[in-house]
């Protein structure tokens, strides 16, 4: 009987593919699940060389001489020479392969027997095995710790370089229980009451407690540790980290002492202050707070202090407060006044102010704030405006007397009228002014209002661009205001008799600018009027300019009669 013949039966019955080779590696014979697996039928590969086949061309030279030393060495068939190789399946797909080759028959008339077995899933397992470990290696590297493993009843064994590094034991010393020598005596015993407890009921375990280092300083540490199960859910082993967590530990007493220091600070405090997170709630409230809202602290945390608000008020807080922490450049400080209810159900008028809190990474992590009880300023600036109005309603009066004693007094049948006229004009003028301050609650007034109201009387409705008034906002103080008033009558009335405002074509430009910190300098200058000549002598205005107004004024005024027009300079002292 062939060869051929005696291994039928072998290519009928193995689970694998089955190719029988000559010595220089030619198909004899190829299975039935050697057509099923590779996709050529047993017809086209007779006769043809195996790597010619199988092989990828990139592999066939190499493989070709794989194939050669195995099939020249005719070991027996009990002494199998396996290979991992690449095939080609008759579709072009690539698979991984095992071959195992056994001689078979007599010296002179061997033929190979070839199993080759698809391998494909054992390659996946073995990849996903290395990357896996690889996972796990890289796992270990990234742990901001110290690594260790005990067996599954809770004992550290074997070799723990980790361990070791930390504490300075020796495998010796570590090994079983010996590891708790390290731990801190305080913490020893609570350690492993935890962790029997854990392994008993299979984990995890998380505990801190302080371990001794090698150098014989004690350090915090957070430990934890999981159990590494078997395919039946039996554990393993244990997988533990020790993390140093002093300088944490260190940071978070700090951050308490200061947050107490801030408690303790706020609370003595005779005015509410509050602290809010980043999402806008109250987080502390100070005993002030507490007592002005006659509730406990705690009933203030979250949200409740805008249910103190008066509801006129509350959209004005709301509006200031979305705009503070939706600014573009991130929460900004604000502040608002509002009515809020106290402890006795009345309202109370609270100025507040409230700043970000960020910390060192810049991140907000909300506002504190602080209001303080006005309502009793506010009262008081209820009493200062009546007090101003009537005094305000008071001078009117005084000066509506006045200019009707000077009427009644300066008689036209006994007075010039020029001098009566000049007189009242001179009143109505201060009048004016005190018009102007009375507005400002005498806290000053503005430049610029000063000079229209004295000049007003003489400016045509019909030509206003006669007279041009040009300069930045300014404000000067209740007394500079009166004296600028006058100054400004005395002018216009000039230029209204004699000068530019006595002819139709005649102008008059008024300017200023600011020369210092508190001063500026207002320039009168008229222009198209009649030739101006000095006067004889110095009348009312003139002196009023040269000496009466110079001290409130700030400065001494200088006048020319200019032949193109008469030109003014007065110094002016600003609020």
């Amino acid at each position: 009987m062939s060869n051929l013949t005696a291994l039928s039966p072998i290519l009928r019955t193995a689970i694998d593919p089955v190719v029988v080779l000559d010595p220089q590696g030619v198909i004899l014979d190829w299975s039935a699940r050697a057509e099923a697996a590779f996709g050529w039928p047993r017809e086209e590969v007779l006769g043809r060389g195996l790597i010619e086949v199988l092989a990828p061309l990139r592999h066939q030279t190499a493989y070709r001489q794989i194939l050669s030393r195995r099939l020249a060495s005719a070991e027996p068939p009990v002494e199998r020479q396996k290979s991992q190789l690449m095939a080609v399946r008759k579709d072009g797909v690539e698979i991984p392969i095992e071959v195992s080759l056994a001689a078979f028959g007599e010296a002179d008339a061997t033929v190979f027997l070839g199993f080759i077995r698809d391998v494909t899933d054992r390659v996946v397992v073995h990849e996903r095995l290395a990357a896996g470990e690889a996972r796990f290696r890289a796992a270990i590297g990234a742990v901001d710790g110290i690594l260790w493993t005990n067996d599954a009843s809770g004992r550290m064994v074997g070799d723990q370089p980790g361990w070791s590094a930390l504490t300075g034991q020796t495998p010796e010393e570590y090994q079983g229980f010996g590891w708790v020598d390290a731990v801190h005596p305080d913490d020893a015993g609570p350690t492993l009451l935890a962790w029997n407890a854990a392994v008993a009921r299979g984990g995890p375990f998380t505990f801190e407690h302080r371990v001794r280092r090698h150098d014989g300083a004690w350090r915090d540490f957070a430990v934890r540790a999981v159990a590494a199960l078997e395919a039946d859910g039996s554990i393993r082993e244990w997988i533990g980290v020790h993390a140093d967590i002093t300088e944490r530990k260190r940071a978070e007493e700090r951050l308490r002492e200061s947050e107490a220091r801030f408690r303790a600070m706020a609370d003595s405090a005779p005015a509410p202050v509050w602290m809010t997170s980043a999402a806008g709630g109250i987080t502390f409230a100070n005993e002030a707070f507490a007592e002005f809202a006659g509730i406990d602290a705690e009933a203030l945390l979250g949200d409740a202090w805008i249910g103190m608000i008066h509801p006129e008020d509350i959209a004005e807080v709301g509006a200031r407060r979305a705009a503070a922490r939706g600014a573009p450049e991130g929460p900004r400080a604000y502040g608002f006044e509002a009515r809020f209810r106290c402890g006795d159900g009345g309202y109370r008028w609270m100025v507040a102010n409230a700043r970000p809190r960020i910390d060192a990474r810049g991140q907000f992590q909300g506002y504190i704030g602080m209001a303080m009880d006005m309502t009793e300023t506010k009262a008081a600036e209820a009493r200062q405006r009546l007090l101003i109005n009537e005094l305000n309603h008071r001078v009117k009066n005084t000066l509506a007397s006045i200019q009707s004693i000077v009427r009644q007094t300066l008689r036209a049948d006994e007075t010039p009228v020029r001098v009566r006229e000049r007189l009242i004009d001179r009143l109505l003028a201060m009048s004016a002014a005190h018009d102007v301050l009375t507005r400002e609650s005498w806290e000053g007034a503005a430049l610029d209002d000063i000079v229209r109201q004295g000049v007003a009387p003489f400016i045509d409705d019909r030509e206003p661009g006669r007279v041009s008034i040009d300069g930045p906002s300014l404000r000067v103080g209740a007394s500079t205001a009166l004296s600028l008033a006058l100054a400004v009558h005395e002018l216009a009335t000039n230029a209204a008799k004699y000068g530019a405002l006595s002819t139709p074509a005649g102008k008059v430009a008024i300017a200023w600018d600011q020369t210092g910190e508190d001063g500026a300098v207002l320039t009168w200058a008229e222009r198209d009027g009649p030739p101006v000549t000095p006067p004889d002598r110095k009348g009312f205005g003139t002196r009023l300019l040269d000496r009466g107004l110079s001290a409130d004024l700030g400065g001494q005024p200088k006048l020319t009669f200019a032949v193109e027009g008469v030109r003014a300079v007065l110094p002016v002292r600003l609020a």
